[in-house]
């Protein structure tokens, strides 16, 4: 198990796994779910259902802009933008709920990877060897 470091930029999350950049969070379900940790599981489990929700109802509005475009005088604006405007929130709950279980989902399968021990050699100017030992220690 490698651990999973967290990229915030400007409107974008990517993910380093392994030395790897990953934009699309779906790609870590395998690392995640190997964990065999039931919290991990079930937060990763969970966002991905919202994720899937959230996109199924984003099928809605265009749907209804479908049905406005050949019927326009069926389907009065307040229905149309209610429905927009309905689906715009509940994808928008969908979403930040989801990315909560995803932070969470890595934050304890960052927890349970154990320490780790390491040593280095590194030269110095007067190309004396120097050694190193690092400990890192995950809270």
């Amino acid at each position: 198990m490698k651990p999973i470091e967290v990229q915030q930029q400007f409107l974008r999350v990517r993910f380093v796994y392994d030395r790897q950049l990953i934009d699309n969070p779906l790609a870590l379900q395998i690392p995640l779910l190997q964990s065999h940790d039931p919290e991990v599981s079930l937060n990763f489990l969970k966002y991905k259902s919202q994720r899937k929700a959230s996109n199924m109802i984003g099928i809605i509005p265009a749907g209804v802009s479908l049905y406005a475009i050949f019927y326009r005088e069926k389907v009065s604006d307040g229905f149309y933008w209610s429905i927009v405007g309905s689906s715009f929130l509940l994808r928008t709950y969908l979403n930040i709920r989801a990315t909560k279980h995803l932070t969470t989902a890595i934050g304890r399968y960052n927890s349970l990877l154990p320490n780790q021990v390491g040593i280095q050699f590194e030269p110095l100017p007067d190309n004396q060897q120097v050694l190193g030992l690092t400990f890192t220690k995950n809270f």
